[in-house]
């Protein structure tokens, strides 16, 4: 995710339906392999331990890219703390839900595995590419598959307690949640909703992170590109003067015709867009921090900005596209808004089910640094 979008370090990452699968086809690999030393012990659950070494494995790259995307003001000890605390809860939640597909001894048959690990695989370029990320995760080629059996396992135990006994939402259920959004998909403006990645508190909050959701993708949209020069906020004045020099220097190249995609490829900052030639992808207003967001959105097709200085350094944006805004019709909205409800009927129905484990467990859940 590039450094500009506006994000937070989010609520711990829950094992609902769609985001374990998510994880899973997106490659990625419960480090969950037993230490070879003997390290500290972060949380027991059911007699089985969570150890340091593994939950470092787990957390240290969602830290990573915490710290990428999140301006520096913002990354206080506490929020990092609080972030640390959500994965290690996460990681007892997958451990409880691996203990009871253990438990009720849901299969994995053996063409669901090869496939399971096949999507895995193609991730990866090349065997080499693969052989050195089970290095780096302690893991040997057995220890991978089992892993994916026992993801693959945990799906289908989901899928029988979540997914099969949640009602399919109706038309009726659509065109009911439709009426409710209608006074803030048509109001000119719309008040910030919280944090799409806590849990809401109410249904209008709910409406409210839904309606954004949607202005944004029915409004006015861009693609775009951009190169980044980071700058820490409290930079002193020699390193903010050396860093704006090297933007403006940047603009002048390409004010000479150099191209856009490989001076970003060379010297962007930002890494999740640096090897795509600095793009972006398309985004709508309220996706990027506002001084960012200003510039994008003013810029003809093929116009290159300025440098653009935001909380996470100095921009150059170069705009490939943009899209005008759509009326929101309920016959473009249907399906979303069924598969919404369904998601959201799930998210409950897990919440409680997953409450429901952690009471009948054994926890001892330590405080991680």
């Amino acid at each position: 995710m590039a450094p500009v979008r506006v994000i937070s370090s989010g609520k711990r990452y829950q094992t609902a339906p769609i985001i374990w699968m998510s994880f899973f086809l997106a490659g990625g690999t419960s480090p969950v392999a037993l230490a070879k030393v003997v390290d500290k012990t972060l949380a027991i659950v059911n007699g089985e331990a969570i150890l340091l070494s593994e939950f470092e494995r787990t957390a240290n790259p969602v830290v990573d890219q915490f710290q990428r995307v999140t301006p520096v003001a913002s990354q206080s000890p506490e929020r990092l703390k609080e972030l640390k605390k959500r994965l290690l809860e996460q990681m007892v939640d997958d451990k409880l839900l691996s203990q009871e597909a253990k438990k009720r001894k849901i299969k994995v048959g053996k063409g669901e595995l090869e496939d399971g690990i096949k999507k895995v695989r193609e991730r990866f370029q090349n065997e080499d590419e693969f052989q050195s990320e089970l290095r780096k995760e302690g893991l040997t080629a057995a220890q991978f598959d089992q892993r994916i059996q026992d993801q693959l396992a945990v799906m289908k135990l989901i899928d029988q307690e979540i997914k099969s006994k949640v009602p399919t939402p109706t038309e009726a259920d659509a065109k009911a949640l439709f009426a409710k959004l209608q006074p803030l998909l048509n109001a000119k403006s719309l008040s910030p909703p919280p944090d799409p990645t806590q849990a809401s508190k109410t249904e209008e909050d709910s409406l409210r992170v839904l309606a954004h959701r949607i202005r944004q993708e029915f409004g006015e949209r861009v693609r775009a590109r951009h190169i980044l020069l980071r700058l820490d906020p409290k930079a002193s004045l020699v390193d903010r003067t050396a860093v704006k020099r090297r933007i403006e220097d940047l603009k002048k190249r390409l004010d000479r015709g150099e191209d856009f995609a490989e001076l970003a490829q060379r010297y962007s900052e930002d890494p999740g867009s640096r090897e795509r030639g600095g793009d972006l992808g398309s985004f709508g207003r309220g996706d990027m921090v506002p001084p960012f967001e200003a510039i994008a959105f003013k810029l003809a097709v093929g116009q290159v900005s300025q440098p653009v200085e935001t909380e996470f350094g100095y921009h150059i944006i170069k705009i490939e596209e943009k899209k005008a805004a759509r009326k929101t019709a309920f016959t473009d909205l249907q399906d979303p808004l069924r598969e919404y409800l369904f998601q959201e009927h799930a998210r409950d129905r897990f919440e409680t089910w997953m409450a429901s484990l952690r009471k009948s467990a054994t926890l001892k859940i330590n405080d991680v640094e």
